[in-house]
């Protein structure tokens, strides 16, 4: 075995090390007291056949310095925190050991000189025995173990050599020998202990190291999560006005070629939109702030939702989208799985140049697997773990972004990791790939069914007459001014100001109540729009007038603030044509309230109907999941 010199003990912790000898050290004494106290009464015994009154009073001796090495001993709980204390606490400690090993060695090396040989021959076995029980317990700090042995051994050798004949002197080379095997045995003990400590202190060391590491990424990983949603917070709020501007521009009589840029540019900013959704979404999932929503949902109307959505853009390119029909109840966050699901179609259709993609489902026991399969170009078999890297494209070198972002199978890989969803890839290169997503089967009496609106957004064209008045609450001045025009161009009257107390000042100068209050999330001096909302409820004594959210933070505590009120939740930036479908849905659903005059009736309830949030936003806390390309 390999030892480490002296001096190659680290640094680091070389008073670590030097603390745990003193401490196995003190925990070994009390054993090698007592084992020495027992040999001392056996030795005691068959020597006072010869020297009795010498051995009363060695006897005594030895039990007086073991009480006093105990007492020495118990000081250490005292002196460890103590430099001062604990060097002498070593020093009381070497010198007790030398005392003793001459308590023990001058008068044994006496008695062999005038024992019989009987005697003699006990004598030595009993010190040989005492020897190895030293090197055991003493062996941690090595001049306690030399300080015992040599003066326990030295005085008998010598004894052995003054007796004439050869049995004495046979017995004299072999305990010389002995002692020289127990030093030496005793020093590799010593170095293996010393080794496995500077071990346990290193591991330990890497271990705290590790730690410290693993809380400064988890740091890093929590300032990054909070980076990104300040930035996409901060660059949602130009691009949100430059939307709101672009809505108003679309409004406008343009020529052909300048409404084709405006297109363009609403195509621009709707992509800078996506790539904001799905990288704060990429953050959000690392950072664990999502949390599922379980329940028992209708598999088949994702089914039928997705074969709307993407079959426009699978006969674009000349491919057949089948979906399989039939689907059973599913238990699981219907949109998590929804944004799976359309991510892997979405994935589908961009890779597939010939032939289709499959949107199947089967039982497997209690389970149900989802499964898309496409006729594309497949996936290598090196290549079907970095698919699921962030922006990661196996065909896409010139990062053409028609192509997608590289992030819609990181989202849903993490998402299905966080739904505890087995997610499998099956695929041929030059065949086609198969995603497969196994989630637990549901219970179809259990199913709530969730009612669309039937109000579909569409580009609104012209000045509409209905005249409704809206309360626009917005700090940025940019989006202020780009909502007022916006509503102002479809027709509506509209109030806006930064916060509360401006907009309560100017109520006080309009004698309408607002038929639509639509208020940013966060605003200035630490007011929120639900503040707001909730505040002009109470000034009109209505709280049935509508209300909509908006928000460049799609964080789950926003969307479960705005679902426990009703409210629909919009997120920057957000499309003209979105938010003039929800504003005429919710002035619809007031009009059918409250027929006649519009306004609420007192003293009877009045029945609750479904708010279009569908139309605004997901109805969970993963908006935009699917925008990851």
């Amino acid at each position: 075995m390999r030892f480490l010199p002296r001096e190659a003990i680290p640094l680091s912790c070389a008073a670590q090390v030097h603390a745990a000898q003193m401490q196995i050290l003190r925990n070994n004494f009390p054993f090698a007291l007592v084992c020495g106290l027992v040999a001392c009464v056996m030795f005691s015994i068959i020597v006072a056949q010869a020297f009795a009154a010498q051995v009363q009073l060695w006897l005594g001796a030895q039990v007086g310095l073991a009480l006093l090495r105990y007492t020495l001993n118990r000081r250490y709980d005292r002196a460890q925190d103590n430099p001062a204390a604990m060097r002498r606490w070593r020093l009381w400690m070497f010198a007790g050991a030398v005392t003793a090993g001459l308590l023990w060695g001058l008068p044994s090396g006496y008695w062999m000189l005038h024992s019989p040989q009987s005697v003699q021959m006990f004598i030595i076995v009993a010190l040989l025995a005492l020897s190895t029980g030293a090197m055991s317990a003493y062996s941690v700090w090595l001049p306690v173990l030399y300080g015992f042995q040599l003066p326990f051994f030295v005085p008998t050798l010598g004894a052995l050599a003054l007796v004439s004949g050869t049995l004495d002197n046979i017995l004299a080379a072999a305990c010389a020998l002995y002692l020289l095997a127990t030093l030496v045995f005793s020093y590799r003990i010593h170095r293996t202990q010393i080794d496995s400590l500077v071990l346990r202190f290193e591991n330990l060391a890497l271990l705290k190291n590790l730690q410290l590491e693993k809380d400064a990424a988890e740091r890093s990983d929590q300032a990054k999560s909070r980076f990104l949603a300040a930035a996409s917070h901060d660059l949602r709020q130009p691009v949100h006005a430059l939307s709101l501007y672009l809505g108003v521009l679309r409004e406008q009589t343009l020529n052909p070629k300048s409404r084709h840029l405006v297109a363009s540019i609403s195509r621009a900013v709707s992509a800078m939109g996506s790539l904001f959704d799905a990288l704060l979404n990429i953050s959000r999932l690392d950072a664990g702030v999502v949390r599922p929503a379980r329940r028992h949902f209708a598999l088949s109307a994702l089914f039928d939702d997705i074969k709307l959505e993407f079959a426009v853009r699978a006969a674009d390119k000349n491919l057949i989208l089948r979906v399989r029909g039939g689907a059973p109840a599913a238990w699981s966050d219907p949109v998590l799985v929804g944004q799976i699901v359309r991510n892997l179609v979405d994935n589908a259709i961009r890779h597939t140049r010939d032939g289709g993609i499959l949107l199947a489902w089967r039982r497997r026991g209690g389970a149900l697997c989802i499964e898309v399969w496409d006729t594309g170009p497949g996936i290598a078999e090196q290549d079907k773990e970095k698919i699921f890297w962030e922006f990661h494209q196996l065909s896409n070198p010139e990062r053409d972004r028609n192509k997608g972002l590289g992030l819609g199978l990181a989202i849903v890989q993490r998402a299905a990791h966080l739904l505890n969803h087995p997610l499998t890839l099956r695929s041929l290169v030059g065949k086609g790939s198969v995603f497969a997503l196994t989630l637990p089967a549901g219970l179809a009496s259990q199913v709530v069914l969730v009612g669309l609106p039937t109000h579909q957004a569409h580009e609104p064209r012209g000045r509409q007459t209905h005249d409704k008045l809206v309360y626009v609450i917005e700090d940025d001045l940019e989006n202020r001014e780009g909502l007022r025009l916006l509503f102002e161009t479809w027709g509506f009257r509209a109030l806006a100001a930064e916060g509360l107390n401006e907009m309560l000042e100017l109520t006080r100068t309009c004698e309408d109540k607002p038929d639509l209050v639509v208020s940013d999330y966060r605003l200035r001096q630490h007011d929120t729009g639900i503040d707001v909302i909730e505040r002009l409820h109470e000034e009109y004594n209505d709280d049935q007038i509508p209300a909509i959210l908006i928000s460049a933070d799609n964080t789950p505590g926003r969307l479960a603030e705005a679902e426990a009120r009703g409210w629909p939740l919009l997120h920057k930036p957000i499309e003209p044509a979105q938010l003039h479908a929800l504003a005429t849905a919710l002035l619809e659903q007031r009009a059918a309230l409250n027929p006649g005059n519009g306004e609420v009736v007192e003293g009877g309830a009045v029945a609750t109907v479904a708010t279009p949030v569908a139309v605004a936003t997901s109805a969970d806390n993963m908006t935009g999941l699917a925008s990851g390309g």
